[in-house]
């Protein structure tokens, strides 16, 4: 054999090879359901859960939410576990301290401390549903899934994204606030996913030089700037290009993020003002 055969034979046994790789998550039901993120457990053939006791059990995946990389596990312990509650992400504030926990690097059970550095805040490769509170505390690779907890120990964020030039902690770490986190925990559990409400537009913030020329007096809401869906619930509602939207089912709506957020959390087949 010359020498390409042996490497198309070491690629091939490499391939083949079992990969493990080491996530975190939380219990937030004394029944054993489980939140992380989805690319904790993308693909995954087989999935071990550690609890604190050292204890082991297999987890079956009940739901995943790629636009949010939200992922529910179930396992069963033939016995009530103790679990975590969801904070109230919209009382977080900057500054407020927080403590990030998991297993980066595989080091189970690490704690790291920092404050609530930003919130709302976009990333590159965010989806319109992840809008994340941004932190100080170390997040690295193995954190993902965990919990981000307030000083009364809620959970106020699910570890997601690192900001890195090198693969590991600069600095700046995202995670998924609890307000969504928590929907998305509760649609998967309820219908195996994420059911979410739909307009059919393109759409923009109301900027001031906007407002100037509608004569709104507050510099807010969401101007539709294509009706893309045809058949769409807007469409078919009358809403046309250029409609400036302030209010959704009696909610004042800020910008186009707001409204998307807003409809979103709507269950399709609703009829909103």
């Amino acid at each position: 054999n010359d020498g390409s055969d042996i490497m198309e034979f070491l690629r091939r046994q490499m391939q083949q090879r079992p990969v493990r790789a080491v996530g975190s998550g939380f219990i937030v039901d004394k029944s054993g359901y489980i939140v992380t993120n989805a690319h904790v457990v993308d693909d995954a053939v087989r999935i071990t859960v550690k609890l604190d006791s050292g204890e082991e059990f297999i987890a079956r995946v009940v739901g995943t939410d790629e636009l949010t990389d939200i992922a529910v596990l179930k396992i069963d312990a033939k016995r009530d576990l103790p679990a975590v509650k969801f904070g109230d992400s919209d009382k977080a504030e900057v500054g407020d301290w927080v403590l990030a926990i998991g297993s980066p690097f595989g080091l189970a059970k690490s704690v790291t401390a920092g404050i609530i550095s930003q919130k709302e805040r976009e990333t590159p490769y965010a989806s319109a549903f992840q809008r994340f509170i941004q932190t100080d505390a170390a997040i690295n690779r193995g954190n993902s899934g965990g919990p981000l907890v307030n000083l009364d120990g809620e959970v106020v964020g699910v570890n997601s994204q690192i900001a890195t030039s090198t693969g590991d902690y600069n600095g700046v770490g995202f995670a998924l606030p609890s307000r969504e986190a928590d929907y998305v925990y509760g649609q998967i559990v309820k219908n195996g996913k994420v059911r979410r409400g739909y307009l059919g537009v393109l759409l923009d913030s109301v900027q001031p030089e906007f407002a100037a020329v509608y004569g709104l007096k507050e510099k807010r809401g969401s101007i539709i700037t294509d009706v893309r869906d045809r058949q769409g619930p807007a469409a078919v509602a009358g809403l046309k290009v250029g409609d400036v939207i302030v209010e959704f089912n009696g909610q004042p709506v800020q910008n186009s993020q707001d409204l998307i957020a807003k409809v979103a959390t709507t269950t399709p087949d609703q009829t909103v003002t």
